[in-house]
């Protein structure tokens, strides 16, 4: 994923953002003004709503750049290089220029994301009780509130057992500490990020009937978790057919120089 804009760097890691998070920001502000803070405020006024709202857009990418901050941070401290992160509409990428040494460190790694996730829910909805305990203006505490739940449901869904997803990356490491097999275990966590992909591209079709707007979603994401995995199997194939292999396995040796 190529950024398109570059915040700087965080802890020597290059930070930016492609030009997708503003499409989901302002999404995510029109989704809270227009539905969910009036419905659960009527009351209140549109500059209110819009403030808020844009103010929980932002927020919402914090957190997203938590999560895959997480992911760096300990992929750092197990001697994993990482190259930059970037985030995008479905959320964030902490490329990493090396591969994870151990079974423990690849299940620390993939991990410690949906943690993050699940721990900035919780302070979200605890700042939803204080907030209503204290009696915030409620378009507050209802931004809290989905703030929290989005949150939870970002845990949850990294979670699905299929790479590219955190939870793809779990059942790899913890097949890779049980069989031995590193290989293996990338192949069964790619398998099954290709059926999980088929799959929610089919529920998405389905739910097009219903509501397009989340069918749609839920057909793109499905579509960007079959195509990561199909690359990611492209790239396992590669790399086991060049493994052993020399440069000069595959040079030629007397290059033809009587170019005209």
């Amino acid at each position: 994923m190529k950024r398109t804009f570059t915040l700087g760097t965080v802890r020597g890691i290059p930070v930016g953002l492609h030009w997708s998070v503003l499409l989901i920001m302002v999404l995510i502000a029109e989704i809270l003004a227009r539905s969910v803070l009036p419905a659960a405020d009527p009351g209140a006024s549109a500059d209110a709503r819009w403030a808020v709202a844009a103010a929980t857009s932002a927020l919402f990418v914090l957190s997203l750049a938590a999560h895959e901050f997480a992911h760096a941070l300990v992929a750092r401290r197990h001697g994993v290089r990482v190259g930059s992160i970037t985030l995008w509409v479905l959320g964030g990428i902490a490329e990493l220029d090396d591969d994870p040494p151990t079974a423990r460190a690849d299940l620390h790694i993939a991990g410690v994301g949906p943690l993050t996730s699940a721990a900035a829910a919780a302070v979200f909805a605890a700042a939803w009780t204080a907030g209503s305990a204290l009696g915030a203006p409620i378009i507050v505490t209802a931004s809290l509130s989905w703030l929290a739940a989005t949150n939870a449901l970002i845990a949850l869904f990294n979670l699905l057992p299929g790479a590219p997803l955190d939870g793809g990356r779990v059942l790899r490491a913890l097949l890779w500490r049980r069989q031995g097999d590193r290989a293996g275990a990338t192949r069964t966590a790619q398998h099954a990020g290709l059926t999980l992909g088929r799959v929610m591209i089919g529920a998405g079709l389905l739910t097009l009937l219903v509501n397009w707007f989340s069918g749609l979603w839920l057909a793109v994401v499905g579509w960007f978790i079959l195509s990561s995995a199909r690359a990611e199997e492209r790239w396992t194939d590669l790399r086991q057919a060049a493994r052993g292999l020399r440069v000069a396995d595959i040079m030629t040796p007397d290059p033809d120089h009587g170019w005209s």
